[in-house]
């Protein structure tokens, strides 16, 4: 088990585990309208931007030659992404992903404030790192999240 930076041969991969992980037609936070724009984001071409644009670091945790987790991470303060392939859950991956964003977004200059949107399921993963809800359930776009915040 390695964790590496993505790459633009990852993308189909990345979108792959990234439907399983979400399955957003069967997702209470998504309603039909949520679920088409979240695809939206999937597209290959988006994917591969994320990964080519310097302001986002994307990083694969890869098992068996697999990607089975990833984690972008915007301008170092929005945590953009992170999913872990419903197999793959419970060994820890989704902290060690984090961590090892932290590390790097710390290094590159970071403050180590961060946000994120959290959907419903992502709240307990993300208060286990830290961070704190700002604020009630929100619906963007056909999308329920909880704004989350983890100051230094």
């Amino acid at each position: 088990m390695s964790i590496r930076k993505a790459t633009i041969n990852d993308v189909e991969e990345i979108r792959s585990l990234i439907l399983r992980a979400v399955e957003p037609e069967s997702n209470a936070d998504f309603n039909s309208e949520g679920a088409n724009n979240f695809r939206e984001t999937l597209k290959l071409n988006a994917i591969e931007d994320r990964i080519l644009n310097a302001e986002y670091l994307m990083l694969c945790f890869i098992k068996d030659e697999t990607v089975v987790g990833i984690i972008a991470m915007y301008r170092r303060e929005k945590l953009s992404q992170l999913f872990v392939d419903p197999n793959a859950r419970k060994l820890n991956i989704a902290k060690q992903l984090w961590s090892a964003a932290h590390e790097i977004c710390t290094a590159q200059g970071g403050n180590g404030s961060y946000w994120v949107k959290s959907s419903t399921m992502a709240v307990p993963v993300y208060e286990s790192f830290g961070f704190c809800l700002e604020g009630d359930q929100k619906n963007q776009d056909g999308i329920v999240y909880y704004l989350m915040v983890l100051t230094p």
